[in-house]
């Protein structure tokens, strides 16, 4: 935002000459929150910069250097990353902004202020937050030009109105009501409509003749009545105008947001006549703030996600890593394994990278990934269930892990790996409990197996722990394995998302997949 111009350093060239090293060294603080910062401030449309302070020798502060900048501020300045604050805009000094970042730098309490700033590449009005950051300032800035503008318009229409006589100029009067492009109305002191214009009508919802036969109580919110009349009164009391924000209620039942300034209309003889008001409507801009709130609270939503997805994905590398490290014979044995399972890991994140805010991984999707990657006979394979079964996102990794372990094993030693073995897998949706929470439950089935005697794994593995001991612990599920003399039977019973998807709504229709993989 603007309120980060600068450049007089021919005034104080003595002034800046720091060590570079320890500029490094304080870059390099920056550096661990660079990215979430950078993307949080990349979503704000207002300029958004952080400085860090230059010292002297004595320790008092002689520039600001640029450490970050957003997007809106980058198309202001370009590329400004380690320039100098007084040598790229020496307006700030005549401004007084150089003195407000030294302030709120040594101090550290926040400032806020409206500026008119009229050098370098910058001719407008700006209004800037300056808050203490590190050694240093972190600036917010928003044009405001147009609204200043805006405001001031309305300034030069009410005055005008105002100074002439309205029986004089009946001719000047009608005119503005016909062109202006806000709502203008002319008020008896008892709250009656005696004119109005196209677009107060339009803000009201009524037609002009319908808004003639009726008074302010007739048109405004009942809560906002009383501040309306208080309005009104101040204005006739003191001469001068009142302002403020209410709403109108339109036939239809909707509300519109309006900002009213009342100024009175004198007689010849000076006293209150009439009230001249002025009539802006607000929805635009209501809407825009709260599209900015609605905005905001949703990248705290996914910061908070992007930390908790990425905390139960280090936790589930680092099992995996200690489980492979405890089966394996050799590093390269580890290796091997340990790459397999991270591929595995790898084919979650990416279903769960193209799910958009609201969408859940699905437990087809995700069997489909893994039976693809293991490139084994897919005509011995058959699966059938429900399509769009919507998995919880604190389930899906470990699920992902014990499905894939499943098929590894079946790829080595059982039905995807023998010419007559044959691979049948069901699931179904049931609801369970008081409160009949949807359950998962899983059957994984082989058949036509026929294995040499101790060609089978010994041990439990870690697919065999997954299911026994982790899915369980983890998930809360119930599970079954079974090494029989024909191949593996496994059940899983999960709780999964209570949400319901399009292709979940039409399963529970009977809509099913039932398929050779």
């Amino acid at each position: 935002m603007i309120v980060t111009l600068g450049a007089a350093a021919e005034r104080l060239p003595s002034r800046i000459g720091k060590d570079e090293r320890a500029m490094h060294g304080r870059h390099v603080e920056f550096q661990p929150s660079h990215e979430l910062l950078q993307a949080t401030m990349d979503a704000s449309t207002d300029m958004i910069q952080v400085f860090e302070a230059i010292r002297d020798e004595a320790g008092g502060i002689v520039d600001f250097r640029w450490v970050l900048n957003n997007h809106t501020s980058e198309r202001k300045y370009g590329e400004v990353r380690g320039e100098s604050l007084l040598q790229r805009n020496p307006g700030v000094i005549e401004e007084g902004i150089f003195d407000t970042f030294c302030r709120v730098t040594e101090t550290g309490l926040p400032e806020q202020a409206e500026r008119h700033y009229v050098h370098e590449q910058f001719d407008g009005w700006f209004f800037q937050t300056v808050v203490k950051l590190g050694d240093g300032v972190a600036t917010t800035t928003r044009d405001i030009t147009e609204w200043k503008e805006s405001q001031a318009e309305v300034v030069r229409l009410r005055e005008e109105v105002v100074k002439v006589k309205l029986a004089e100029t009946e001719g000047q009067l009608a005119a503005i009501f016909a062109t202006a492009p806000i709502g203008l109305s002319v008020l008896s002191l008892d709250g009656r409509f005696l004119r109005v214009n196209d677009e107060l009508c339009r803000i009201l919802g009524r037609s002009r003749e319908a808004v003639l036969h009726l008074r302010v109580p007739d048109v405004t919110h009942p809560d906002d009545l009383p501040p309306s009349l208080v309005a009104i009164e101040e204005a006739v009391s003191t001469g001068r105008p009142a302002t403020l924000d209410k709403r109108y209620s339109r036939p239809d039942g909707s509300l519109v947001w309006a900002s009213s300034t009342l100024s009175v209309l004198p007689k010849g003889d000076g006293q209150p006549d009439r009230l001249l008001v002025v009539t802006a409507d607000l929805s635009e801009r209501r809407k825009a703030d709260e599209a900015l709130r609605r905005s905001e609270a949703l990248q705290r939503v996914l910061i908070a996600e992007l930390q908790h997805r990425t905390s139960n994905l280090l936790g589930v590398v680092r099992s995996i890593a200690e489980n492979t490290a405890r089966g394996s014979t050799s590093l390269p044995d580890f290796r091997a394994r340990f790459d397999d399972r991270l591929d595995a890991l790898s084919r979650v994140q990416g279903l769960l990278s193209r799910l958009n805010e609201q969408d859940r991984v699905t437990f087809d999707g995700l069997l489909h990934a893994e039976l693809i990657a293991m490139d084994g006979r897919a005509d011995a394979v058959t699966l059938r269930g429900p399509t769009g079964v919507r998995l919880r996102s604190s389930t899906v990794n470990t699920l992902a892990m014990a499905i894939h372990e499943l098929a590894t094993n079946a790829m080595k030693y059982g039905a995807l790996g023998q010419g007559g073995g044959r691979l049948a897998i069901s699931w179904a949706l049931q609801a369970e409990g008081p409160n009949g929470k949807p359950w998962l439950h899983i059957d994984w089935r082989e058949s036509g197996v026929r294995m040499p005697e101790g060609a089978w794994p010994t041990g439990t593995g870690q697919g065999r722990e997954l299911i026994e001991r982790a899915l369980p612990y983890q998930l809360g599920a119930r599970t079954t394995y079974r090494l029989g003399e024909d191949g593996v039977h496994c059940t899983i019973a999960i709780p999964v998302s209570t949400t319901v998807g399009a292709d979940e709504r039409g399963s529970a229709n009977g809509d099913e997949v039932a398929t050779a993989a």
